[in-house]
């Protein structure tokens, strides 16, 4: 009876505590852009300007934030291992509407990151799938 019980506690926080997955088509996701940004000292370096525009969205209630992780194996694109710690591009600490973050690949100390959209809305998280960006052209 007792493992039964356990059991049963274990699925309900399992069920409370999950993780949805974040639509592409979602327009939060789609107000969030990536772009290459010539390094002016490298020639063969871009780096990344990650941008954002949710003026046009009702996000009463809702938390958003964006997460970067520079990746150490590039080779493995999204599925990489986690080099460093994320960085909070964007989090309810720093929240604007609208706004963009340049990221340096010297400031960054990887060749490339992964990242992905995170939205915490009625204490249930979604999450995008991780996209990959490499500072090398």
């Amino acid at each position: 009876m007792k493992k039964v019980l356990l059991f049963s506690i274990f699925l309900f926080f399992q069920y409370g505590f999950s993780q949805t997955t974040l639509d592409k088509n979602d327009a939060i996701f789609k107000g969030v852009k990536i772009e290459n940004l010539q390094d002016p000292k490298f020639d063969f370096i871009n780096n990344a300007k990650i941008s954002w525009d949710f003026s046009t969205l009702d996000l009463s209630n809702k938390n958003v934030s964006i997460e970067v992780v520079s990746i150490f194996d590039c080779f493995n694109g999204e599925n990489a291992s986690d080099f460093k710690e994320t960085i909070q591009v964007l989090n309810k600490e720093n929240f604007v509407n609208k706004g963009s973050r340049e990221l340096i690949h010297v400031e960054v100390g990887a060749k490339c990151f992964k990242w992905r959209l995170v939205l915490v809305e009625n204490n249930q998280t979604k999450v995008s799938d991780w996209s990959y960006f490499s500072f090398l052209k």
